[in-house]
């Protein structure tokens, strides 16, 4: 078995190909191609200490595979006299006719990247398709998920401004000077208002962990697109409820959403359609004032395709 660790993801991952696989998990789940359960939780007796698992298998030539991430939250790991991150993550790729173990590769990175392009091919399919404006990207949250979405969204969308809004001013500032210097460019501008940060936003991303909302409704102007990837107190809570009844809401997955977004239903909120249905132009949203969302949670058949995607990068790498 093959152990690729974070280093070597790094080496191997890019954008293009990283858009190109969530494309296709999205796709093939609408084509009932993939088999997934709902995320299960194991947690440690008397501590805080969680694991995560998410198998699932993915129909599809080149993406293609069997596998499981595992993901876990161990809270203190900071206060460790050799601090670690709180959450780890390990993705298991099996061989389909035999089931021995092919590979473990680290899921750090790639829930990162796969979760940015996710939001991508959201943004690609169900805005801009639409022959919509990408002026003005607000991003709101500037830990891992910030940072990579303006990676992901710089690469792929052309903006003439994003903007950066941070609970914690500072680390908003200095992901705005960052940016601005590795892409030599002066589009990335820090807001210490949430709600100007939002005002006048073409497309808007979330990713905070946020209990309470950072996006109200009558912020939003009509016909906007919002990315909501954080994970507060729930799946939900960075969006004003009421924004909820304003908009058309998309989904990646049928099962996670009737468990982690039940709050949304039990309010009446109906979801409109998974985003593989709108990639197949089997949903179209007709409204150009029509508010958009996609629910981001994140599908385990995403991961099989990326660590597929990385297993065969890797291959290649060792046998030229």
């Amino acid at each position: 078995m093959i152990y690729i660790d974070e280093d070597m993801v790094l080496k191997l991952i890019n954008w293009d190909q990283t858009f190109e696989a969530m494309e296709v998990a999205m796709q093939r789940y609408t084509e009932n191609r993939i088999v997934q359960t709902a995320r299960s939780r194991t947690q440690v007796i008397g501590k805080p200490n969680l694991l995560v698992t998410m198998p699932g298998y993915l129909d599809d030539q080149t993406y293609g595979a069997l596998g499981c991430k595992l993901v876990t939250f161990f809270p203190t790991n900071s206060d460790l006299p050799k601090p670690l991150p709180s959450v780890l993550a390990s993705i298991m790729l099996f061989d389909e006719n035999t089931g021995l173990p092919k590979a473990c590769v680290g899921g750090f990175e790639i829930t990162k990247w796969r979760t940015s392009a996710a939001s991508a091919v959201a943004t690609r399919h169900i805005y801009e398709k639409r022959f919509k404006p990408l002026n003005i990207l607000a991003l709101l949250g500037a830990g891992h998920q910030g940072r990579t979405h303006a990676d992901c969204f710089k690469h792929f969308f052309n903006f003439q401004e994003i903007r950066v809004w941070n609970r914690t001013a500072s680390k908003a500032k200095e992901m705005v000077e960052e940016f601005n210097k590795k892409y030599n460019t002066n589009i990335f501008k820090f807001y210490e208002s949430n709600e100007k940060c939002v005002r006048g936003a073409d497309v808007i991303v979330t990713t905070t962990n946020t209990s309470e909302p950072i996006v109200n409704r009558d912020w939003v102007k009509p016909g906007a697109h919002i990315n909501s990837v954080g994970a507060g107190r729930n799946h939900h809570s960075e969006i004003e409820e009421s924004l909820y009844f304003n908009a058309d809401v998309y989904i990646d997955h049928w099962e996670g959403a009737k468990t982690e977004l039940a709050g949304l239903e039990k309010i009446g909120i109906q979801f409109k359609a998974e985003v593989g249905k709108v990639i197949l132009n089997q949903v179209k949203t007709e409204d150009p004032n029509r508010i958009t969302i996609f629910q981001s949670l994140g599908m385990a058949v995403e991961d099989c395709a990326m660590s597929r995607l990385i297993y065969d990068s890797y291959l290649k790498t060792k046998n030229k």
